[in-house]
């Protein structure tokens, strides 16, 4: 190994470092609450190691969001090259994002304590903002290829489901994983309030939503024209049933050889009758 190669192997050693010990930073303080001070302590190194490898506290923490969403990625990309069966590719999709959330769980709460929209505001270097793009293409690289594999599933299935239709299905299932993840932060308060083991929760969650899913998209859908019918009859309906109201137009129906004319407060199906829908 060559001079140069071992100084890049150290460089990068240090940089890993560096990272581990940001998340760790983060997970305790938040973004917010954390500082580059904090995270040369806990890596052992000078604050000034720090600024060597980033530009600030964000661009730490950015760049920390990278390499952990890349790394999820690259799972993502090597499930989907097995060439799995489609249910089991998804299942596949989905435990590789539970040992995501499990492996990250201070970077996922830490997440929670600063918005990506507002963070880009205080962004004004070339490097931070160059980090912070990198985050939001790795994160659409990643939801495209679960969304992919949701929708081959479904298709897989007999559903006829349209892009925009998996994407919403996609997220659906993601939001119900990161809700289980959260309740599954205090075991001891999840089992005091629901009585059961939070162990298996994402996965019982994962499989839930796979079956709610699959009815959603496979239950049989009307026409459009069967729907418009269905509207009609049911406005029909509402009308006939609908009695007399103080409201009504008052028509003369007879006129008496008196020549007196009696004024009638008509039925639904006198109105019918006048206007030509009696038969």
């Amino acid at each position: 190994m060559s001079v140069r190669e071992r100084k890049e192997r150290e460089r990068l050693a240090r940089r890993e470092t560096i990272l581990a010990a940001a998340a760790a930073v983060f997970a305790e303080h938040g973004v917010d609450g954390a500082t580059v001070e904090m995270v040369a302590r806990a890596a052992e190194v000078a604050v000034g190691t720090i600024y060597l490898y980033f530009s600030s506290r964000d661009d730490l923490f950015v760049s920390l969001m990278a390499e952990r969403i890349g790394r999820l990625r690259a799972r993502y990309l090597e499930i989907h090259a097995r060439d799995f069966e489609p249910l089991d590719e998804l299942r596949a999709i989905g435990h590789a994002y539970f040992d995501y959330l499990r492996e990250s769980r201070g970077l996922f709460l830490a997440q929670l304590s600063v918005t990506f929209s507002r963070l880009s505001l205080r962004l004004t270097r070339e490097e931070e903002l160059e980090h912070f793009e990198q985050v939001r293409r790795l994160g659409r690289e990643c939801f495209d290829l679960y969304r992919d594999s949701v929708r081959r599933w479904l298709s897989a299935t007999g559903a006829r489901i349209s892009s925009a239709e998996a994407a919403r299905a996609a997220t659906v299932i993601w939001a119900a994983l990161n809700g289980a993840f959260l309740l599954t932060g205090d075991v001891e308060i999840y089992r005091d309030i629901t009585g059961l083991e939070a162990a298996r929760l994402l996965e019982e969650t994962f499989e839930f939503q796979i079956a709610a899913a699959q009815a959603a998209a496979t239950r049989p859908r009307r026409s459009r024209a069967a729907a418009v019918s269905a509207r009609a009859i049911a406005v029909g309906i509402r009308t006939s049933a609908a009695p007399p109201s103080a409201s009504s137009p008052k028509l003369p129906l007879a006129s008496p050889a008196g020549g007196r004319r009696i004024v009638k407060t008509p039925r639904a199906g006198d109105l019918a009758h006048l206007s030509g829908g009696a038969k």
